[in-house]
């Protein structure tokens, strides 16, 4: 049996927002939250994650004691056509002047990501060429009332960039690259009979997160 699928039906680029931390209470199934806390003893939350993890809650898990996490707010802008990403662990070298054998210390992780962007058309939302251009340089967007919303040049943002594994159903596990980044460079392309497209490139920034894969089942529709 053939296997369709969908052009970007279950990839895309998000961006999200980090909320205010959560103690108490229970998660909802199909958020996705931010460790800030562990709970020394008695912990509900996921056995493997530690503080710093993201993860998507697949049922409503009641905090223990002691646990605390942050929601994030997804909000897809795009799909992409293509992505690609480098990873460098920095070496530094911190061999002492009469050393005959020169010893090295790991430093930071650089990564960064460039591709292109399918643009979205939309009506009243912003689309893959606002987010790119609009970070890069100002954007002034009309609104209903006759203002106009500037856009907040060279802010940081936080990124979910999804790889999809798998086909359908219970086979689908999501792959998905978290990261706090700083969009660095974009532009835009289009004809009259073809795609919108807009090129972006990401460098990774320090955030309340270190850049992260993560890999788990989709919660079913």
């Amino acid at each position: 049996m053939t296997v369709k699928r969908v052009i970007n039906e279950d990839t895309g680029i998000y961006f999200f927002e980090i909320g205010s931390e959560v103690a108490t209470g229970s998660l909802t199934a199909g958020t996705r939250y931010l460790v800030t806390a562990l709970a020394t003893s008695d912990s509900t939350i996921p056995n493997g994650l530690a503080v710093g993890d993201i993860f998507l809650a697949h049922t409503a898990i009641t905090l223990g004691s002691g646990d605390k996490v942050k929601p994030l707010t997804m909000t897809k802008f795009c799909g992409f056509q293509n992505i690609d990403g480098t990873f460098d662990k920095e070496q530094i070298d911190v061999t002492a002047i009469c050393d005959k054998t020169t010893t090295y210390r790991a430093g930071r992780l650089t990564v960064e990501l460039s591709g292109t962007l399918v643009v979205e058309t939309s009506t009243g939302e912003e689309t893959a060429t606002d987010v790119v251009m609009g970070n890069l340089i100002t954007l002034l967007s009309q609104q209903a009332d006759g203002s106009y919303e500037r856009s907040a040049v060279g802010a940081d943002v936080n990124v979910a960039i999804v790889l999809t594994e798998g086909i359908a159903g219970n086979d689908v596990k999501d792959l998905t690259l978290y990261t706090p980044a700083q969009i660095s460079s974009g532009g835009f392309s289009g004809g009259t009979n073809s795609a919108k497209t807009a090129d972006v490139s990401l460098s990774v920034t320090t955030g309340e997160f270190e850049p992260q894969f993560v890999k788990e089942n989709r919660i079913a529709a």
